[in-house]
């Protein structure tokens, strides 16, 4: 907590005055805090005292030389306990207000520079500076008057120095301003205060303050009121179904709106703002190859992973037609991959399903009986969307490879990209699918890895865009997007794979200490993210429904194919039976979850299931 602050001035006795009057003369004076103006002029060591010069770059006004400066800062240092945070009051600083002075009370010595004439030497910023800290998009003649701003708005926050309980619900001490206020009499020149305030039901006036403040907030700060509003929301909704899709991160948003505003030139025109599009393009490009450990060539930006599977299949058998007619995939596959395949029996195809154990993995044996030479593409899930379950991807390839070399692997990699290691070298895969919106990305965007050396044909055509292979104008903004968050997921994966590893382990142990007849189907060896537990002889969708109301948001199944009738594909060859599946529902996570959300879910889920148990048992 703050001990003392040092203010560097030409005026001292200007700052001075504002410190010798009210609550922060009182608390000075208790020696609660310590305030200490300091002239600048002192420290000058030319004859004519001078503390200005010209600037080198010319023009009119005059600049605050390093040498004063940097001697001031030095010598007051020296006096203080510990090193002081130095901040500098520009207007080209960060923008202060409460949370900021909240950030720097937390300081025990801070140190104020207060500019004036056309600024200081940059290179006082450069070699002393902190932070630089404005109070608004205005210009006054010097810094002593927001330095004065700022010494008080911090010193009022110290622990003594207002009355205890003051400033907790002030305006600006979070999102909403504050609420009216009245002193005695109740009525004056026939104004009255609301009736509420003289009821003495406290819990009915706590009410009216929040309902007060939010109205005035809305009024008067509609800014404010927006951020107020989401963050309320968020606190409410306790969101689980993140393999679906996920709430895309404000980073996306500001990347996406910034390329909307200054790059919206057509990446294929020739002028100069088709030209600064495609170097964005090209830039996301790279970034995404990186993620996977590939090269910017073989990245080929989609509007979907469903588009790209549905590619990745048919464009490579069309591309090569010698390559054979038999096509295999798991038993498990998402619906773009297996009703892909099977649209292509038409065509004289044929389609082997691979069968899964009761964990949802392919047994490796019955591959190698199923591949042949006249198999021309394996299609193979990284993390099945229902489950969690992690197929064995390199091995799956080996296997193939050793008994058909020619045979074209392709993984849907929609679930595990940037939640697990995804390295298309190291899976060996020939193609890989992802999507962005199930890493906090937009929706509408996704890319195919496509081995360099392996033949596509498009599925569009006309534009010749993505190397003639996909047609169309690039979502250059959704694409931008995309590559900002592909990079941050990225570089935190085994972080967010520990903390989500953690908030799974806590739901599952809720689950199964409150509801016995709680049935786990996701083993510990699945992909963390998902969670797929059942509650046999209950409805899914009637779980769903109730916790909905409690604001926890949970899934059925896969979210393509959730409103289907038929029950699903991927428990079902696991091995389960009707009464299992019919109840069983999808808990999946993002690193943005957190324990106390996690307890929140689990113990509505445990409460409705048990209601719905209670219910069940009373009918018979």
């Amino acid at each position: 907590m703050i001990k003392r602050i040092d203010i560097l001035t030409l005026f001292p006795d200007m700052v001075n005055s504002a410190f010798q009057e009210s609550i922060i003369s009182r608390a000075v004076s208790k020696d609660i805090l310590k305030i200490n103006c300091h002239q600048i002029r002192k420290y000058t060591t030319n004859k004519q005292g001078k503390v200005d010069d010209y600037p080198y770059s010319g023009g009119p006004g005059l600049v605050m030389a390093y040498q004063p400066i940097a001697d001031c800062i030095r010598s007051v240092s020296a006096e203080c306990d510990s090193t002081p945070y130095v901040i500098y009051m520009s207007p080209q600083g960060n923008p202060f207000n409460q949370k900021k002075a909240q950030e720097l009370v937390q300081k025990e010595n801070l140190m104020i520079l207060c500019g004036h004439y056309e600024g200081v030497d940059e290179r006082v910023l450069e070699e002393f500076i902190d932070e630089e800290v404005s109070l608004g998009d205005f210009v006054l003649t010097g810094g002593e008057i927001p330095a004065m701003a700022v010494a008080d708005c911090v010193a009022r926050l110290i622990p003594g120095v207002l009355a205890e309980g003051s400033a907790e619900k002030e305006s600006h001490t979070g999102l909403l301003l504050e609420y009216p206020q009245y002193t005695r009499p109740a009525e004056i020149e026939g104004k009255k205060i609301p009736e509420i305030l003289l009821s003495g039901k406290h819990d009915e006036i706590e009410k009216w303050q929040v309902k007060t403040a939010e109205e005035r907030t809305k009024l008067k700060r509609p800014d404010l009121y927006e951020i107020y509003e989401e963050e309320k929301l968020n606190s409410q909704t306790y969101y689980f179904d993140n393999s679906a899709t996920t709430r895309q991160a404000d980073v996306v948003t500001e990347e996406m709106c910034r390329t909307v505003k200054f790059l919206y030139g057509n990446p294929s025109s020739l002028h100069h703002m088709g030209l600064e599009a495609e170097r964005r393009l090209t830039e996301a490009r790279k970034t995404i190859a990186e993620t996977i450990g590939a090269a910017e060539k073989e990245i080929y930006f989609t509007s979907c992973a469903t588009e790209s599977n549905n590619w990745a299949i048919k464009g490579y058998l069309e591309a090569n037609p010698r390559a054979g007619k038999k096509v295999l995939i798991s038993a498990t596959e998402h619906p773009s991959v297996s009703e892909t395949a099977q649209s292509l029996t038409k065509s004289g195809y044929t389609v082997g399903i691979l069968p899964v154990d009761s964990k949802g993995i392919i047994d490796i044996e019955e591959l190698k009986k199923a591949v042949t030479a006249d198999t021309a593409v394996i299609s193979v899930m990284h993390v099945n969307s229902e489950t969690g379950a992690i197929q064995p991807i390199k091995e799956i390839v080996n296997a193939a490879k050793a008994i058909n070399p020619n045979v074209m692997v392709h993984s849907d990699c929609v679930q595990s990209y940037g939640k697990l290691q995804v390295n298309a070298k190291a899976l060996g895969v020939d193609m890989l699918s992802v999507s962005a919106h199930k890493i906090h990305g937009p929706r509408g965007v996704g890319f195919l890895y496509v081995k360099d050396g392996i033949r596509i044909a498009p599925l569009l055509c006309g534009g010749g865009q993505e190397k003639a292979l996909r047609s169309g104008t690039e979502n250059l903004p959704a694409i931008a997007g995309f590559s900002i968050i592909a990079k941050q997921a990225n570089d935190k994966i085994k972080e967010h794979e520990e903390h989500v590893k953690e908030l799974n382990i806590i739901f599952r142990e809720i689950l199964t200490e409150e509801i016995r007849a709680c049935n786990v189907i996701s083993s510990d060896e699945c992909c963390p993210y998902v969670l797929n537990v059942a509650f046999p002889g209950l409805r899914a969708e009637v779980i769903q429904h109730s916790v909905e109301q409690k604001g926890v948001y949970i899934s059925v199944g896969s979210a393509c194919s959730s409103h289907k009738k038929d029950r699903s594909p991927t428990l079902t060859s696991m091995g389960y039976n009707n009464n299992v599946i019919d109840g069983a529902i999808r808990i999946s996570f993002t690193y943005q979850n957190t324990a106390e959300q996690v307890k929140f879910a689990a113990k509505v889920i445990c409460a409705e299931v048990k209601k719905l148990y209670a219910r069940r048992k009373g009918r018979r």
